[in-house]
């Protein structure tokens, strides 16, 4: 019995080092890059670390903040999967929101089988709705993770079933958890899990998708800095004369675009397998974030960045003008601390003379 504890002891203490390494990691990952998604992700892992180091006290109280302390980490895990998505503007599933609707019947069918089979309704109002809640909620977080296997990869796809797989196995912790021949079973799997979501999880957040911008390099840029309104006409010249040059293009044109380009082609359908890229038109917070990051770190490295668009007569088509013209007063402001150059491509017969002065007003 003595070693099976010592198995725990330090079983336990793995999970409260990945859990710390993992909220530490992406905490940093945040002040970088301030994605939301990253700062909420990193509280999850505080109270998961919290969960496993209350509940090695022997004290009741403190046994039952660790299982309030669980389910917050489901809860951030959920809010943090969600607000991920919309950060790469994804939609939610509706797989995902009919999966919650038999979830109350469910989990007092869970309760009610847990006492069934326990005979202590302490462990089952407590531990056993601990458990059962947090697995709902991780399950559904995993599930609105693999949306984005398509832009992560083998990251989310193994961070995703390692998540959904963690979320199952609290079901049997809730059965079983009260005998001690089931503590080294059920920490072992605990450990497995969560270093396996800590490991995808940092693999993902690592990525230059989830850093917004990819690593810059110094280079000349053969245009002058400001901003510069031109025609379709000009955008053909200005396309050959910057077909070298890192631009960052928020566009609907996706044919020919150079290869030295980072684009995101500018749409309401949902992501498709052909462009890597996308972004909806009314998500006009996430074009700023991505465009911000990019001028500082092409500044940073020495170089003048260069945010090209020729959608905003799509945008217009999305959102109020008032609010399109302070996204684009904004990013003009961007643009003037980081020495760069705005490229707006306005066809003035659809966009009309009301607007087109104004537009030349704000940006200029």
């Amino acid at each position: 019995m003595a070693v099976l504890q010592q198995v725990v002891v330090a079983e336990s203490l793995i999970v409260m080092a990945a859990d710390l390494a993992a909220m530490f990691i992406i905490l940093r990952i945040y002040l970088k890059n301030r994605r939301r998604s990253a700062l909420i992700f990193s509280l999850a892992w505080l109270f998961d670390f919290l969960a496993i180091l209350l509940s090695a006290f022997n004290s009741q109280t403190l046994n039952e903040i660790s299982y309030l302390s669980l389910t917050m980490f489901s809860a951030f895990l959920l809010y943090g999967a969600a607000r991920f998505l919309e950060e790469e503007s994804l939609k939610i599933p509706r797989s995902s929101v009919y999966i919650l609707t038999p979830m109350p019947t469910v989990f007092m069918v869970y309760m009610l089988g847990v006492y069934a089979y326990t005979k202590d309704a302490l462990w089952t109002a407590t531990a056993a709705a601990s458990l059962g809640v947090t697995g709902m909620f991780v399950v559904t977080a995993g599930m609105l993770l693999r949306e984005t296997v398509n832009i992560y990869k083998s990251a989310a796809r193994y961070l995703y079933i390692s998540i959904v797989l963690f979320g199952f196995h609290l079901v049997p912790a809730a059965l079983f958890g009260i005998h001690e021949w089931y503590a080294p079973i059920g920490f072992s799997m605990s450990t497995t899990l969560i270093v396996l979501m800590v490991m995808f999880m940092l693999k993902l957040m690592s990525s230059e998708s989830f850093m917004n911008v990819k690593p810059v390099k110094a280079t000349e840029t053969p245009i002058e800095p400001g901003v510069i309104i031109m025609d379709t006409g000009e955008y053909k010249k200005i396309k050959e004369k910057l077909k070298s040059t890192p631009v960052l293009a928020f566009i609907r044109d996706v044919t020919d675009v150079p290869k030295a380009w980072r684009f995101y082609f500018v749409t309401s359908v949902p992501f498709n397998d052909k462009i890597k890229e996308t972004i909806t038109p009314t998500n006009l917070a996430r074009i700023t974030e991505i465009s911000y990051r990019y001028l500082q770190e092409t500044s940073k490295a020495g170089g003048r960045g260069i945010v090209l668009m020729d959608c905003i007569e799509y945008l217009l088509v999305y959102n109020p003008p008032d609010s399109v013209m302070k996204f684009l007063t904004k990013l003009r402001d961007f643009i003037v601390v980081n020495e760069g150059t705005l490229i707006l491509i306005v066809d003035k017969a659809s966009l009309g003379e009301k607007l087109s002065a104004q537009l030349r007003k704000l940006v200029g």
